[in-house]
């Protein structure tokens, strides 16, 4: 499980990781997301600060709360209490504050995509490359089958099957293979090659 803490750093168990592309723990971040899903990364930290907290940056210095006062004990005004009353009326006791995960920034799925892509990519021109190459057929020079001897080793009698050319069949699994890559590679990674 990865901890986004910022947009600069990421947790997992006990290492950081900085958000450097370069970083091959960045990258191994990276491919695991898109390998595995969002479902691997946690959201960083939201602090929400308590009543108490939110009241402390809002009311007046004590020194002008004093100024307040004085006028108001001066004058016959209300303007320290009525100042006070703003902020607690603004911030009740019902704000307790707290840590909640927040949601996963963008930038992690939009990486994990194009890692995905750029990896779709890769595989697409390899295989057409692989499709490229002239098909291993039987000839003159390559046998269509060939004879494998096998031993017992309990009686010594030695059997001789006829089976395809293990040279034409890996081709034709590698030729199958690369066509199955091309066949799954989305439209817009064609499209990218211009």
């Amino acid at each position: 499980m990865y901890k986004i803490l910022s947009d600069d750093n990421i947790k997992k168990e006990n290492s950081y990781i900085p958000t450097d592309p370069a970083n091959t723990d960045y990258q191994q971040f990276i491919q695991d997301v898109a390998e595995q899903g969002i479902g691997i990364v946690e959201g960083p930290n939201v602090v929400e600060p308590s009543y108490a907290e939110l009241r402390a940056t809002e009311y007046p210095s004590r020194e002008d709360q004093f100024d307040m006062q004085y006028h108001d004990q001066v004058d016959g005004t209300t303007t320290w209490k009525n100042t006070i009353q703003a902020v607690k009326d603004k911030y009740p006791k019902s704000i307790t504050g707290g840590t909640t995960v927040g949601a996963i920034p963008d930038w992690v799925q939009t990486a994990a995509d194009n890692w995905t892509f750029n990896k779709q990519l890769r595989e697409y021109v390899a295989a057409t490359e692989r499709l490229e190459l002239d098909a291993v057929v039987a000839s003159e020079d390559i046998p269509a089958t060939v004879e494998v001897s096998t031993t017992n080793p309990e009686t010594m009698e030695v059997t001789t099957e006829t089976v395809a050319n293990p040279v034409i069949v890996k081709d034709e699994q590698e030729r199958a293979s690369a066509q199955a890559v091309v066949d799954a590679t989305p439209q817009p990674v064609i499209d990218s090659l211009g």
